[in-house]
């Protein structure tokens, strides 16, 4: 890949990921993601758990802490799995319902504690989510938007560190 085209996804993932406080959903039921989003969404979860599994990109769940100071790891462990297999239990939604998703920047936003990230659609012109057409055209940077968005679901907070660090120490570690 050029360099020109990972500033250009390092720029998609700071306008993607940028915190804008709680994801709060209404109380009614979540729509199901379409089988569009499901389908670029698993392949990424496949590939992104397959980078968790190296020993440099796991590294990750020790370079972070979540608001009390602990290691994400810490938190990892309560629920007796590995980073991959964690992934893997994490609930995906449709966001078209959270204020966040409202913000045509973002793909994928989450509270930072709850294993759960809701997936922003893209529009009514554009079949499918934000993440599937990220997905579909760049999947490392898939990849790297769901280990992003793991760590929050661990606790990982923002600001500091911003998302573009988060997201460079992701890159870093799992590339």
């Amino acid at each position: 890949m050029s360099s020109h085209s990972w500033l250009l996804g390092l720029g998609v993932l700071m306008l993607t990921f940028v915190a804008a406080g709680p994801v709060q959903a209404k109380t009614h039921k979540t729509p199901a993601l379409s089988d569009w989003d499901q389908a670029a969404l698993e392949r990424a979860r496949k590939s992104a758990g397959r980078r968790l599994a190296g020993q440099e990109c796991v590294k990750l769940l020790t370079d972070f802490a979540d608001a009390e100071g602990q290691p994400l790891q810490r938190n990892l462990d309560r629920f007796g799995l590995s980073a991959g297999a964690y992934l893997e239990m994490i609930a995906f939604k449709d966001g078209s319902r959270i204020p966040n998703c409202a913000r045509g920047s973002v793909h994928l936003t989450t509270t930072p504690g709850l294993p759960a990230v809701f997936v922003c659609p893209a529009g009514a012109s554009t079949p499918g989510s934000r993440f599937a057409g990220v997905q579909a055209r760049n999947p490392n940077l898939a990849d790297y938007m769901l280990i992003h968005e793991m760590l929050h679901t661990l606790g990982l907070g923002e600001n500091p560190p911003t998302s573009l660090e988060i997201t460079q120490r992701v890159i870093d570690r799992c590339h």
